[in-house]
Order: C-alpha cells, then sequence, then structure tokens
C-alpha cells in the first residue's frame, strides 16, 4: 500500500482550487496518462508516476476512473474521440467527392504524423488483442463515424462518375490507415535502415501528397485521374495560365519550411520573410518611409505610405492587404501597393490592421474606418486630395474595403472609388466555384470554416452582418464606382461576382475582371506570369480615370 495516498500530502492544499473544475481535473488526467501509457504500455505504466505528473492527486485518479484498467479504456476513447472530432470538423460535404476523399487522407496522413502517441496507443491495444477496445460502446461509435463519411464521399462520387463499382468504405479506411500508421509505427526501423529523408519536413509533404494520390488512384474509373476527375470538362482543368505554376513551385517550396505545430504567429514572421525575399524591386520613384499611428476603437493601428516622388497634391488609395484576416501586413504586399503608386502618380495607405485570432471582428474594420477618416480630415499634411480618396484591397483585404465602403456611405464619408481584388463579399461555401476549386492552388476550401470562425465566431453574424460580409447589405445604392477582380479557378470567384451583380443591380458603375487563367492571389506572381502584371496595371488605369481632376 506503500503508493497509496502519495499524490496527496502537502501538495493538497494548491489543488484545492484545481479541483473545483471537475471537467479540467478529468482533462488533464487523461492528457498525461495518453503520454504514459504510450510511452509505457498498459503493463509498465504506474498510476504513481502518472498522478506525479498531473495537477490533481491519486486519489482523486481512482474517484474519476477507478482503476488503471479504465483508465486506459478512457485514455484510448479521447484519442479516438479527438481523431473523429477533426475529421467532422474538415467539413468535407462541402467538397466534391475527389477533392473530399483527398482531404480526408491527407488529414488521417497528418493526424498520425503530428500525434505519434496515438500511433502508439493503437500498437499496444493491438499487443492486448484489442481487449480493452472490445468492452468499449464510445469507440465502436465513434469510430463507425468515419466509415458513414467514407461510405457518404464513396457514394456521390460513384453517382457523379469518378468513382468505380465494388468498393467499400471498409476498405477504404483500411488502406488511408496502414500507410499512415506505417509512416509513425516503423519511422526508427525504417531510418536506421534508409534514412530519414523521407521523414524530413519535406519527405513528409511529399509522402502526404502521394497518400492521396494513391487512395484517388484506387477508386478512380478507367480513364479518369484526380487532376481529371473534377466538376469540369477534363481539357478546362489544365487551362490554369502555365506562368502560375512556375510561381507555385517556389511559393510553395518556401512555405514547406514552416514546422508542422506552427502557431499563428509563427505563420505570420514566415510569411513576412517569404515576402522580402520575393520582393520586387521597388519603383525609384516611389517614397515607401513614411508611417503613421491612428487611434481608434480597435486600438492604435499602422499605416505605411507608398507616395510618388513627383509631389503635389495627389489622389489617394487606402489599401487593405489579403492574408485570411490572420495574416500579412503592408510589407508583405509591397509589390501591389508599390506599383499602384508608381503608375498611378499617386499616394497609397497601406494599413496594417489588427489580425485575428487575437483581434477579431470587428477590431480590423473599426481600424480601416478609422484611418479612412483620418486620410480625409488630414489630407492636407497628407498631400492629398480629399475628393479623391478610394479605397481597395485584396481577399480579406477586399472585404474589410467593402464592408468600410458601405459604412463610409452611411455616414457621408465620400469615396471616389473602390477597388476589390479576389474579395470574400460573403460565405456562403455553396456557391459552385467552392466546389469546382476546392483544391485552390493557393487557397483550398477545406480549412475556410475555421478560418472564418476565428474572424468572427458567431455564424450567424457572418451570413447577415454586412460589416462582415458586404453582399448581405439591405442595399449597395450609392457606393462609388466599382472594380471587381476575380480569379477563374478561385473558390472566391462567384462571392465576388455576386457582389458586381448586386452592385449592378442597385444602380452603382460596375466593371468586372474574370481573371481567366489566373488563381486566388495571383498579384504574387507577377514576377514569374506577365498576365498578373497585366491585370493590375488594368485596375491601375481604371482608378486614374477615376481619379483624375
Amino acid at each position: 500500500m506503500g503508493e497509496a495516498m502519495s499524490g496527496d500530502g502537502s501538495g493538497e492544499p494548491q489543488r484545492r482550487g484545481w479541483k473545483q473544475d471537475p471537467d479540467a481535473v478529468r482533462s488533464n488526467i487523461l492528457q498525461v496518462a495518453r503520454e504514459v501509457f504510450a510511452a509505457q504500455g498498459l503493463s509498465g505504466a504506474r498510476i504513481d508516476e502518472i498522478a506525479a505528473r498531473t495537477r490533481t492527486s491519486k486519489r482523486m485518479i481512482y474517484y474519476y476512473f477507478g482503476d488503471k484498467q479504465n483508465l486506459y479504456r478512457a485514455v484510448l476513447e479521447d484519442a479516438y474521440s479527438r481523431m473523429r472530432q477533426g475529421e467532422d470538423a474538415l467539413d468535407l460535404g462541402a467538397l466534391d467527392p475527389v477533392a473530399a476523399l483527398r482531404q480526408l487522407a491527407e488529414f488521417t496522413f497528418d493526424h498520425h504524423r503530428h500525434n505519434p502517441d496515438f500511433v502508439r496507443l493503437v500498437m499496444i491495444e493491438n499487443v492486448h488483442e484489442a481487449g480493452h477496445m472490445s468492452g468499449s460502446d464510445a469507440i465502436a461509435g465513434q469510430n463507425s463515424s468515419v466509415i458513414r463519411l467514407l461510405e457518404d464521399i464513396y457514394r456521390r462520387g460513384v453517382e457523379d462518375g469518378f468513382f468505380r463499382r465494388g468498393l467499400t468504405a471498409l476498405e477504404l479506411h483500411w488502406h488511408i490507415s496502414a500507410v499512415s500508421v506505417f509512416n509513425v509505427s516503423n519511422r526508427a526501423t525504417f531510418s536506421k535502415i534508409f534514412g530519414d529523408e523521407l521523414f524530413s519536413e519535406r519527405g513528409q509533404h511529399m509522402l502526404r501528397r502521394h497518400v492521396g494520390d494513391m487512395i484517388l488512384g484506387l477508386v478512380m474509373k478507367p480513364g479518369l485521374s484526380a487532376e481529371s476527375g473534377m466538376p469540369r470538362p477534363r481539357e478546362e482543368a489544365r487551362m490554369i495560365n502555365p506562368d502560375i505554376f512556375r510561381f507555385l513551385e517556389v511559393w510553395e517550396d518556401k512555405w514547406s519550411t514552416l514546422g508542422p505545430d506552427a502557431t499563428a504567429a509563427d505563420r505570420r514572421l514566415h510569411f513576412e520573410g517569404i515576402a522580402r525575399e520575393m520582393r520586387l524591386p521597388t519603383p525609384p520613384e516611389v517614397e515607401t518611409d513614411e508611417e503613421h499611428w491612428i487611434d481608434s476603437d480597435g486600438g492604435p493601428v499602422r499605416v505605411r505610405i507608398f507616395r510618388h516622388s513627383d509631389g503635389g497634391t495627389q489622389p489617394a488609395l487606402i489599401y487593405m492587404h489579403g492574408g485570411a484576416w490572420m495574416q500579412g501586413s503592408p510589407e508583405t504586399h509591397w509589390d501591389i501597393t508599390a506599383r499602384i503608386a508608381a503608375w498611378n502618380r499617386q499616394t497609397v495607405i497601406s494599413v496594417d490592421y489588427a489580425l485575428a485570432p487575437e483581434h477579431p471582428f470587428p477590431a480590423a474594420y473599426l481600424q480601416v474606418l478609422a484611418v479612412t477618416k483620418w486620410a480625409r480630415d488630414e489630407a492636407a499634411t497628407l498631400g492629398i486630395d480629399p475628393a479623391r480618396i478610394a479605397i481597395g484591397g485584396d481577399s480579406a483585404g477586399g472585404n474589410l474595403a467593402a464592408a468600410v465602403a458601405l459604412t463610409c456611405r452611411d455616414e457621408g464619408v465620400p469615396l471616389c472609388a473602390q477597388l476589390l481584388i479576389y474579395p470574400a463579399c460573403d460565405f456562403d461555401r455553396t456557391r459552385p466555384s467552392y466546389a469546382e476549386n476546392a483544391e485552390g492552388p493557393l487557397l483550398k476550401v477545406a480549412g475556410m470554416a475555421a478560418t472564418n470562425a476565428l474572424y468572427c465566431a458567431d455564424v450567424d453574424q457572418l451570413r447577415t452582418d454586412p460589416r462582415i460580409a458586404p453582399l448581405a447589405a439591405e442595399s449597395h445604392a450609392g457606393l462609388p464606382p466599382t472594380y471587381v477582380a476575380v480569379a477563374k479557378y478561385d473558390p472566391l470567384r462567384d462571392s465576388g461576382l455576386a457582389y458586381a451583380e448586386k452592385l449592378a443591380a442597385d444602380g452603382v458603375p460596375v466593371t468586372t475582371h474574370g481573371g481567366d487563367g489566373l488563381i486566388h492571389g495571383y498579384l504574387r506572381a507577377m514576377e514569374y506570369c506577365a498576365d498578373s502584371e497585366d491585370r493590375l496595371r488594368d485596375m491601375c488605369a481604371w482608378l486614374k480615370v477615376l481619379s483624375e481632376d
């Protein structure tokens, strides 16, 4: 009985507050127990060690779980539950079956790779002939969900004419699991014999893609491939401007060096570094050193001024960068704003708005609104004409520009134009472009729901609030002339087109460019794709006409 109460004693008073939160206590026990069981197995794990590493006592472990066997079973149930929750969050029903099956296969590979404890627990349970799983109704229920998920994807693929008949969801699950488990379970021996190149970051990204390729190769009908098996004509799938792929090769290679456990802050820093490395030469006639800080109801916000060296009173564009409301800055979009300033002999005010998830809606919106009013109030100091101020942005920045333009109309703040580049104007993922371009390139549909929730967690507000979804406004009459640039191979394409149609219906002068052959974010590819630069020059020419005296 020497270990009976070793978790109690001097540490108990400090834990008294912790014990008032039973869910947190139970979660903490499961987390630590998972690590210990995965490292030492069922027979090697000791409750004493688990208790010592938790924020509770051995007595409480027995209170919650009864004995070591029940704790081990609860750890298994929790591990499977977490994986199934991850699958449910993928929103695969919004994807075409080819994209959905690839997404599920690659998710499984990633899950096992980033959660080696899960694989070790499965291996340990196999040593015990799955004796503990057989007594768990929870595990049986959890794992039936992935079969139902695969059944739905496979059924849709067969009905759409992409997948061959005669397979079962259980067979597909076996193949996906087999490769994904081997990648973790045999890593040590495989690396010892053959080297660890396949387990480098680059190697794992490659194998992840291979898993999707292999599963799709198994299910696609003869004569079809994953590339052709999309809900659009086969020849159209090959019509992306080939120069875009030159850009994507460089872009994806640079992003592949980001670690799998990167935080939002890590991604931002990585993006800043990539943008610096890929930045084009700044036009010599553009001054870029001036910065200002503006107070707002969303907190202080920095702006960087890109100004043509001609001086005098210039037209101005307030510009918001893209980056899913989570990353980006005036510096990451330097190439765009510097060229607008150069080609139009004007001033561009690039806004470093607050980023989610630390600063969700309405912080960025309030900051952009404050900058717009500040620019008008400080026009003389800035050397700009208050009657020739336009607003614009790309992607999430286009969303902010459109939202603030609506408020400026309502509050009597005049704008001469709005430039919306592949903007997110609403959050309706049932539009055809989301299915057609689910896999991008560059922007993928699968992660959108989670990204949108970081900006605004209220799903109803995402759908109805025009400060978030500009398309939801009751009327768009009275908005300034608008240029909407979309890309044919962009999930957001139909959102932008729907906004252009709504503006035109409400009497707003609208110019639209469909972006044939182009993808979301194509302005980043100007060094590689002449058509990308041509599109920006067209936007500038349109803006220049509206900004002339």
